[in-house]
């Protein structure tokens, strides 16, 4: 766990000893304190894939410039969980206030600037945009605006990365099952909160998120069609299909592909061991086991169980 403290800096050198933190803690940023206050806590950790960090400050400007985000590309989203004061994010020419209790992303391959006012409290998350990507699909419609401020499961959320903030004992795999734990309840706030605006505007990227979060939420239901995630949205199934027909997708080969990568991660997981393939793939939405087999065998080119022993670690 890394610590940055300003009240152990003399007052001249707190600005540079305040950038170098933010820079190493995220990524290069240029920050300036806004007025006489230089104030800066920032206590940081790997979880996992996650880095979160909790920070407290005093009102400041922050810039991610162009040739930062080219120069140093990590491929990470950063979502911020305001807990007190507020974030004003702008980014791909929009801009929104993060206040308590909000959830605001914003994309390090881009320029972005971020102004607080005022003195300020909120945990930022760094996710892989690979492991949204996996959920969500296209994250730009993620970019500055805000979610959860009034739905129900942010607090939850909240406490889940407090609890992720400061869990040194957890094991390696205890602290992958609260991670992934963690990206399903984001995915059910996005999806749900998408669904709603995107309908509304019709916003076509918005949507295909949504459309791509509600599948996720409903993998292990094998009932589940196109008519009914349509419905579920409020629009018509040729329209989802069209939507997902931008990307060469259909709803059907969506759906398959993303059955099979939760089936092959429970696979992988430690804490699958010992339960049985027809199980898993029940889980993820197979009724079928020799369809599942099959189409299992024709995607990763090996068996369920072949695929499984392959992962386990040696001894």
């Amino acid at each position: 766990m890394n610590h940055y403290n300003t009240d152990t800096i003399c007052y001249a050198d707190r600005p540079d000893y305040w950038r170098e933190a933010v820079s190493r803690t995220f990524v290069p940023l240029d920050s300036v304190f806004s007025g006489e206050e230089r104030s800066g806590q920032i206590t940081s950790a790997m979880r996992g894939s996650l880095r979160i960090s909790e920070i407290a400050c005093s009102a400041q400007q922050v810039v991610r410039a162009r040739r930062g985000a080219d120069n140093y590309n990590n491929d990470v989203m950063l979502l911020s969980i305001v807990s007190a004061g507020s974030t004003c994010v702008q980014q791909a020419g929009k801009e929104a206030v993060i206040g308590p209790g909000a959830l605001g992303f914003y994309d390090t391959r881009f320029p972005y600037a971020l102004h607080l006012n005022g003195a300020a409290r909120q945990h930022v998350v760094q996710i892989p945009i690979s492991q949204l990507r996996r959920k969500l699909g296209y994250t730009d419609p993620l970019l500055a605006r805000t979610f959860g401020e009034r739905h129900p499961i942010t607090p939850f959320l909240c406490r889940l990365v407090e609890t992720l903030m400061h869990a040194n004992t957890l094991s390696t795999e205890q602290t992958a099952v609260i991670t992934q734990q963690f990206i399903d309840l984001l995915t059910v706030i996005l999806a749900e909160e998408l669904s709603t605006t995107a309908c509304a505007s019709r916003h076509a990227e918005g949507l295909l998120l949504a459309i791509k979060a509600k599948i996720d939420q409903r993998l292990a239901d094998p009932t589940l069609s196109s008519h009914d995630l349509a419905a579920s949205l409020h629009i018509s199934t040729r329209y989802l299909n069209m939507l997902l027909s931008k990307e060469g997708e259909s709803f059907g080969r969506y759906l398959l592909k993303q059955r099979l990568t939760k089936a092959a991660e429970s696979l992988r997981s430690p804490y699958h061991t010992t339960t049985p393939i027809s199980q898993i793939a029940w889980q993820s939405g197979f009724n079928d086991m020799s369809y599942f087999s099959r189409t299992f065998k024709t995607h990763y080119q090996c068996s369920p169980s072949d695929y499984r022993a392959d992962c386990r670690p040696s001894t």
